[in-house]
């Protein structure tokens, strides 16, 4: 099963002929409105005057896959220009559709499994799902956008719709593109902070309940698929995404990426999970050889990806989908940051703030000082130093290193920001960094080219999920001194106490560093003589000695390195 594609032409009376072949594995739309509308399966009419690609699930619980709209459904999309798509159900979908009115309408779903990007083109509003498709191609005419690129190396989750290449925009989660013969006009149609507690309601479900809600969405996901490929990290969220899947009609293979330093080996947590479950589970070493600086890490992105550790996933997951025919990746991303993974002081602001007593604040104290090891006159000081503040200042920060700074502030100033970081007045020190939290797991397809390879599904980042895990306060997250406390209370009886007892983290940190330590040199000059500095994006880049060393190991600075050779490589196949 390949992922879902579409491509649409906003205003299109006829299909060109000369173009038709390029939307190969996609079927002709037949509507009754000037749409060209192409597109490969999971279609949903709407009437005759649009369609919805992708999955479309009821709001009940259990969860149910919408295979048709009758009319009054239908007839409410349109009339409401799909706020009724976000508030009656949820999914992974794009919805396009002319609007009673007679203006075209394009709406992404608040989770956004499903890309959307728009561009003017030849005389219509050109939408598709990816890039490197027609019309979003270089030979289309579509090049980089050296600002956009610069506001992303500084933050990647700052400029919102704005991507890195001239004239092309997201359409970013839960937002509605209107176009009309004189305007494109965005707006939001979910907000985040529209799920936020007030200061007397606490919000919180119970485990049991807590726990429906997040096994719904996974199996409902996970059922629309027959054979389903699933990360297992062997850490929290990957263990109940995988639990979930094993709940389900669905067929499970487990993958998981291994190093054998002391901080990248999970094995044990990973085999424990699959064990437990009875799943296969293939282990496959993370390999040097498997990374080429000079290859793009995901090619068809409107964003360069700047983790190189993709790679090696990349093939572990392509190998594995031609072993068992695989219709789907799993993964547990998005789940620190929808279960407000906060090593912070956050939720001590947050209960002062809803004026609690002295005891309740001393309590979050006392599980805060546990979760991050801080002593009492610590807190105390960061306690003093947060209080007052702003707490949406910290959407504006980033990394300036290498990049030209006089450049980068001009094109920050004429970036329109991410509107989740146009939070209302009054919101928490706590929410705040938990909506830029789940803002910073949004905008991640996969590794790879949707024409070839199944898609990959973040269950934990599913509207419901998301909409029930805002509603509840940031201090509940940390109860008894525990990271994600009410997710582990939820799953305490459905997975191993060593996967729910829990606190280290791995990774491919200890990869990483070892590829940048045997290429350090090649690095540097790889970047020296690249486009990026060619053009003045990168600046005072270090010089390599003949040992091809610049001085003693940092692994920040290596890492930002390795990542800017990421958006080199994919620099270079968008100029000219």
């Amino acid at each position: 099963m390949m992922a879902p594609r579409f491509v649409a032409f906003l205003g299109a009376e006829e299909t060109s002929p000369a173009h038709s072949h390029m939307f190969e594995g996609m079927s002709r739309i037949a509507l009754d409105a000037p749409i060209e509308l192409w597109a490969t399966d999971h279609v949903l009419m709407l009437g005759d005057q649009g369609a919805i690609i992708g999955h479309l699930f009821t709001r009940s619980i259990p969860s149910a896959t919408v295979t048709e709209l009758n009319p009054a459904e239908v007839n409410a999309a349109l009339v409401t220009r799909g706020q009724s798509l976000i508030r009656d159900y949820w999914g992974g979908y794009v919805a396009i559709f002319r609007d009673p009115k007679g203006d075209f309408v394009v709406v992404r779903d608040p989770s956004g499994a499903l890309p959307a990007f728009w561009r003017d083109f030849d005389g219509t509003v050109a939408v598709a799902t990816q890039i490197g498709e027609y019309p979003f191609t270089f030979e289309d005419g579509v090049r980089m956008d050296a600002d956009g690129l610069l506001v992303h190396l500084w933050n990647p989750h700052y400029a919102g719709e704005q991507t890195c290449l001239a004239g092309v925009s997201e359409l970013l989660s839960g937002q509605r593109l209107q176009v009309t013969s004189a305007s494109r006009r965005t707006d939001a149609l979910w907000k985040p902070w529209s799920f936020l507690p007030s200061d007397g309601d606490i919000g919180v479900p119970e485990p049991g309940d807590f726990r429906g809600i997040i096994l719904n969405a996974i199996k409902t996901w996970a059922d629309a698929f027959p054979v389903i490929l699933s990360g297992i990290s062997g850490g929290l969220d990957s263990s109940i995404v995988t639990f979930g899947i094993d709940q389900s009609r669905a067929q499970l293979h487990g993958l998981h990426m291994s190093w054998d330093d002391r901080e990248g080996d999970e094995r044990s947590f990973a085999l424990t999970m699959a064990n437990a479950l009875g799943s296969t589970l293939d282990i496959i070493p993370y390999d040097l050889g498997m990374i080429d600086i000079e290859r793009p890490i995901v090619a068809s992105v409107a964003r360069p990806f700047t983790a190189h550790y993709a790679q090696c996933t990349a093939l572990a997951q392509a190998a594995a989908a031609n072993r068992f025919g695989i219709d789907a990746f799993f993964n547990g991303d998005g789940g620190d940051n929808v279960f407000c993974l906060m090593l912070s002081i956050a939720p001590i602001l947050d209960r002062l703030r809803a004026q609690h007593s002295v005891r309740a604040l001393l309590k979050t104290a006392a599980d805060v000082a546990r979760l991050t090891g801080a002593d009492l006159p610590t807190i105390l000081l960061h306690l003093c130093r947060r209080l007052g503040r702003d707490p949406r200042s910290r959407a504006t920060s980033g990394d300036r290193s290498f990049l030209d700074p006089a450049w980068l502030k001009a094109a920050i100033e004429t970036s329109r920001r991410h509107f989740w970081y146009d939070q209302p007045d009054g919101i928490s020190q706590g929410k705040a960094a938990h909506i830029r939290a789940i803002c910073r797991a949004m905008g991640n397809d996969g590794f790879h080219d949707r024409r070839f390879h199944p898609p990959s599904i973040s269950p934990l980042l599913a509207q419901p999920v998301m909409e029930q895990c805002l509603k509840i306060p940031t201090w509940t997250w940390v109860e008894s001194g525990t990271d994600r406390a009410m997710a582990r209370r939820a799953f305490e009886h459905d997975l191993p106490p060593s996967i729910i007892g829990r606190r280290t983290k791995g990774g491919p940190s200890g990869f990483l560093d070892r590829f940048f330590w045997e290429n350090e040199g090649r690095i540097i000059a790889y970047l020296r003589t690249g486009i990026l500095a060619e053009r003045g994006i990168l600046t005072d880049l270090p010089e390599s000695t003949s040992s091809g060393r610049i001085g003693p190991y940092d692994r920040s600075h290596a890492r930002r390195l390795l990542g800017l050779t990421g958006a080199e490589s994919w620099a270079r196949q968008w100029t000219s």
